[in-house]
């Protein structure tokens, strides 16, 4: 009987270990390769590089969330729920360095956590972030700073299972300075939020891409970019969903596609020749402004096509200083409201 209870206690302390993992690993230098695996519940994974050309992943350098899949071995891999993943790779070298750091986590099960973020001095540095989720509830956060950066998030979660309870997954991408950065989210499933954002005021930047992808009811996006020849693409697919863009700067870019769904909205603000073109298919959706701005705004040489399919439908917008409007509304009971000033 003595015998049973010890091996008892020796389980439930196994069992109790597994769910409360912590790894955490600090690595100096160039050239460093980490990876964690975890299994259980509320475990914790760190991974601080300090150095150039450093590895926490060892594939997926080049994949894009664009086709829904991120594959291969991550810095951190976890699996349960509420665990989370924490990789910071940064350099103090002001130099030249032709290879960048490499990030990624994958993590399945719900109310996970995945942080990376990549801040290097060095010129011409190329920063690749990210990270795959699987189950509701779930957050990615990555933050760039560099010349070149690239990002790729991978979200499913849940589609149409009890709505009313759903908590869906949140995807952030911050990218501050640099030239041709790229970030794409992926979201699958309902009540998503994606946000990101591509250089600050005082910072110029060029040639960015953002793109978001979400594909299920009451998704909402934000984008924001400030510099030049940005481009920022949308596209949701169903009902209830919520597109938000921001832009300032010249020659920029909006595509929005807002597909087969009811009761859409794309709330939109461009300054400085920037080209926005959406189309809206379904019924009762809307083209506004940003927050408890009624009006959508295009300033500054900008042009406006708006392609509105279905019935219900309704664009509001404000233009001033040379600015062009197409609009294209095919059903009934529909509205247009422009004003150029």
């Amino acid at each position: 009987m003595k015998r049973a209870g010890l091996i008892f206690m020796a389980l439930f302390s196994a069992s109790f270990i597994m769910a409360q993992n912590t790894a955490t690993v600090t690595e100096t230098g160039d050239v460093n390769t980490s990876n964690v695996n975890q299994v259980g519940i509320t475990n914790t994974a760190t991974i601080t590089q300090i150095g150039d050309k450093n590895d926490a992943a060892t594939s997926d350098k080049y994949a894009s969330s664009l086709y829904g899949v991120l594959t291969g071995t991550k810095g951190i891999i976890q699996e349960g729920a509420s665990n989370t993943g924490i990789i910071s790779q940064t350099n103090l070298y002001g130099g030249t360095v032709a290879a960048g750091p490499t990030a990624g986590i994958g993590q399945t099960g719900d109310g996970n956590t995945a942080r990376i973020t990549q801040a290097h001095n060095s010129v011409w540095m190329q920063e690749y972030a990210w990270a795959k989720q699987t189950g509701d509830g779930n957050t990615s956060v990555q933050n760039q700073v560099s010349s070149y950066a690239f990002s790729h998030v991978y979200q499913q979660g849940a589609e149409q299972v009890d709505p009313q309870n759903l908590v869906g997954n949140y995807a952030e991408t911050q990218q501050i300075g640099g030239y041709g950065q790229n970030a794409n989210i992926w979201q699958v499933g309902a009540k998503n939020n994606a946000f990101q954002s591509q250089g600050i005021s005082n910072t110029y930047t060029q040639s960015n891409l953002a793109e978001v992808t979400q594909k299920g009811n009451d998704n909402t996006s934000h984008q924001y970019q400030n510099g030049s020849s940005n481009t920022s693409k949308a596209i949701q697919n169903s009902d209830w969903n919520t597109a938000n863009l921001t832009q300032n700067g010249n020659g920029n870019g909006v595509q929005v596609l807002q597909k087969t769904g009811i009761y859409n909205v794309v709330n939109l603000t461009q300054n400085g020749g920037t080209r926005a073109d959406i189309v809206q298919n379904g019924s009762n959706n809307t083209l506004m402004g940003i927050g408890s701005d009624i009006m959508a705004t295009s300033l500054n040489g900008s042009i406006l096509d708006l392609d509105q399919i279905g019935v219900g439908n309704m664009l509001q917008l404000q233009q001033t200083n040379r600015e062009t409007a197409t609009v294209m509304q095919n059903g009934s009971t529909n509205t247009v409201i422009v004003i150029q000033n």
